[in-house]
């Protein structure tokens, strides 16, 4: 709801949904766990600190990496922080035809 800005939320809905990645990816619980780690890349993301993502994700990247989402999300990742090469192998990896065929 807040990347897509139809209700008029979109800025208070985004740093809810941060707020909410980071409560969670930084519990005792999670924090070392995958989900954690997808959780505060997801919050940073959001933030736009896309250096930071880099970290979490590349943490996880040998456990996701024929997961089309992951790879998805990791090669739009690499291209904000203009690391072309490595983010056209990620998207490389992707399989799914929803993916491939989208224009971004």
């Amino acid at each position: 709801m807040g990347q897509n800005g139809l209700d008029g939320n979109s800025k208070e809905h985004l740093k809810n949904a941060s707020q909410l990645f980071k409560m969670v990816g930084s519990s005792a619980s999670e924090k070392d766990t995958i989900p954690g780690r997808q959780c505060m890349a997801s919050c940073f993301f959001l933030s736009k600190l896309y250096e930071d993502v880099i970290v979490y994700l590349n943490s996880i990247q040998n456990y996701l990496a024929s997961d089309d989402d992951f790879n998805w999300n990791y090669g739009i990742t690499l291209a904000s922080i203009k690391d072309f090469k490595k983010a056209e192998e990620a998207f490389l990896n992707i399989q799914s035809e929803i993916y491939r065929s989208d224009p971004v």
